[in-house]
């Protein structure tokens, strides 16, 4: 067996109630190191093409990486399927302990296909797999699903993943949530739905061979100590506050958005300072880390009392201050909580709620929707208590909430009128809460990356446009390049593309990876017992990200169409960035360009699949 890994992964058939097994080579293991590279490469074989997104056919993945349990920040879970926002690649990753303990439970990976003709979960056991019934759950939050479990198989050990109402109700908005983190992206929770699962538990005892455990243990202790011992400003917000202090700079910068994305930096939000992290940090009871985390940048907050009272509820992140916040102008924290709160509980995507209601908001303050179509929700700007009355009514797909439960995109389908200028959105996912023009790095993502409008898809663009030398790995030599010299930007791009695709199937946290120098290569060799270098795992990223692209070719995904709105390329007229704007039709041409696929379809060369050694598999 290959060190590192468990081997094997797991298939669940939900249509005939039954599981099988399958090893994986070195050689797999190797070319697509695991998570988000090993999901690709298993889905791509098992999916037939032409596959319902909500059919039997689809699969939903939930996957684990060699850092997993290696005693780093390598909690991620890999969770990959078919997306129906897309109709093509769709993956999101979720941190915590769960991954650990589904590789403990004897697994690199579970997938679960079929259609259950009653609500299910699934339970891995160290090995043992079996199929439980979930009726009593259906209907439940995540918090008393996960709950619910742990007391009916008495064991408060067991690790959970579920749906709420929103994913069994099959809404895009839908998030997949793991001890209150979400893996909110891309629309799998609803692929979950489709599919009766509510949950999946597992436990184990079984534990990763590891080739050389001395060196590794070497290694985790050198980078603790960096961790600790750094005076990076960086790190101390981050492990001070998480990312709710990244407000202040983002909003600063004009990279958050305001109003639907109208208005810029201080002078479109001058309370902003009601939102800071120490605005947020006041609440919190405890802190709270992932798995073989140092940062522990999460916590536990609680209101006491009033209209928005919450109990141990997660410490909200950047990206939902932003959408729920600034963009909605709301600039009081504890409506904010409320509803971060809310989603978490009924399984729904921060990012895509938040965005959502700013374009409902928005259509109601042009005379596109009035009280009557709101179901008497007074949707004005700056109304924390319509905000989450409307999630409310989005998670129950009840009312005006079902016209926005799955996204703005389609939202904009429903309500007509030309609302669609007012939809901020690339090829039906919502943009997170950065600006393209200003963290110009997300925006190639946005529109170059095989899952659209996701800031996650390139987090080390900006690590460049900050500090090349912050870069992880700076000994790959990625260059400094301006925003505007987008020929050499365009290198970077695909520099960046192959490191976060081998750091992410690696399992890692980008938090945990900036500013500090991980030894991921040497840690990689340690853990396999494999002489790793960079140039073989940049090679790998590459192919990893091919192989998600050629998944979107195969499923006749027009990628020409995924482009930015207006109301995110045009100049601004005020603030940081008044009069900014770039050519995002070059950028993606030569986006795609740089990671040797055509220019105009998308579509790999054969030279690239060849090189990358994928001719065979995807033709």
């Amino acid at each position: 067996m290959t060190k590192g890994y468990m081997g094997k992964i797991l298939f669940a058939d939900l249509s005939s109630g039954t599981f099988s097994e399958e090893k994986i080579s070195e050689d797999i293991y190797r070319n697509f190191i695991g998570g988000q590279g090993l999901g690709a490469r298993v889905l791509y074989q098992h999916i037939p093409p032409g596959a319902d997104p909500f059919g039997p056919d689809n699969i939903v993945g939930f996957v684990t990486s060699p850092m997993s349990g290696a005693g780093f920040h390598g909690a991620r879970l890999q969770v990959v399927g078919k997306s129906p926002i897309t109709g093509g690649w769709g993956d999101s990753n979720v941190g915590g302990i769960f991954a650990v303990a589904l590789k403990a439970a004897g697994y690199d990976g579970l997938f679960v296909k079929g259609v259950s003709p009653k609500p299910v979960y699934i339970y891995l056991n160290d090995g043992k797999a079996e199929i439980r019934d979930a009726a009593h759950l259906w209907g439940k939050d995540t918090y008393e699903t996960d709950a619910a479990i742990q007391e009916e198989l008495t064991d408060k050990q067991v690790r959970v993943v579920s749906i709420g109402l929103a994913g069994e109700l099959k809404s895009l908005s839908a998030a997949i949530i793991q001890e209150g983190s979400a893996a909110a992206r891309s629309g799998l929770a609803a692929v979950m739905g489709s599919k009766g699962l509510k949950a999946v538990a597992v436990k184990g005892t079984q534990k990763v061979e590891i080739a050389d455990d001395e060196r590794l243990s070497q290694l985790r202790t050198d980078y603790r100590k960096d961790v600790k011992m750094t005076q990076h400003p960086w790190v101390h917000l981050f492990k001070n506050w998480g990312t709710c202090s990244f407000f202040e700079g983002y909003l600063k910068m004009g990279d958050c958005p305001i109003k639907n994305w109208t208005l810029f930096g201080e002078e479109g939000f001058p309370t902003w300072e009601r939102l800071h992290g120490d605005s947020i940090t006041h609440y919190q009871k405890k802190k709270k880390g992932c798995s073989g985390c140092p940062l522990v940048c999460k916590g536990k907050l609680t209101i006491e009392k009033g209209p928005y009272a919450v109990k141990n509820s997660n410490k909200i992140e950047y990206e939902t201050l932003g959408m729920f916040g600034s963009n909605l102008l709301i600039d009081d924290p504890e409506p904010v909580i409320k509803a971060n709160d809310l989603c978490n509980r009924y399984g729904i995507d921060t990012c895509t709620v938040g965005s959502v209601i700013g374009f409902a908001m928005e259509c109601y303050d042009r005379g596109l929707i009035s009280k009557e179509d709101t179901d008497g929700i007074e949707l004005t700007w700056g109304n924390a208590d319509a905000m989450l009355a409307m999630v409310e009514k989005i998670a129950k797909r009840e009312g005006f909430g079902a016209v926005l439960a799955d996204g703005s995109k389609f939202a904009a389908g429903r309500i007509g009128k030309g609302s669609d200028k007012f939809a901020v959105h690339v090829g039906g996912q919502d943009l997170p809460a950065h600006d393209p023009r200003t963290s110009v790095g997300h925006g190639w993502g946005y529109i170059c990356d095989p899952t659209p409008g996701r800031h996650t898809a390139t987090q080390y663009m900006d690590s460049v446009d900050e500090d090349v030398n912050a870069v992880m790995l700076p000994e790959s030599k990625i260059k400094k390049a301006g925003i505007f010299e987008y020929e050499a930007y365009a290198s970077v791009y695909a520099a960046c593309s192959d490191l976060d695709r081998l750091s992410t199937s690696a399992g890692l946290c980008w938090f945990g990876t900036y500013p500090e120098t991980l030894p991921l290569i040497e840690a990689m060799s340690a853990i396999t017992g494999w002489d790793f270098t960079l140039e073989e795992g940049l090679k790998a990223g590459r192919r990893i990200q091919t192989l998600r692209q050629a998944f979107n070719i195969r499923e006749g995904v027009n990628m020409a169409e995924w482009k930015l709105p207006e109301r995110v390329t045009g100049p601004p007229a005020t603030g940081p960035i008044a009069g900014r704007t770039l050519d995002f039709k070059k950028i993606k041409k030569l986006g795609y360009e740089a990671m040797g696929w055509d220019g105009i379809t998308g579509r790999p060369l054969d030279s690239t699949l060849t090189n990358l050694g994928l001719e065979e598999l995807v033709r």
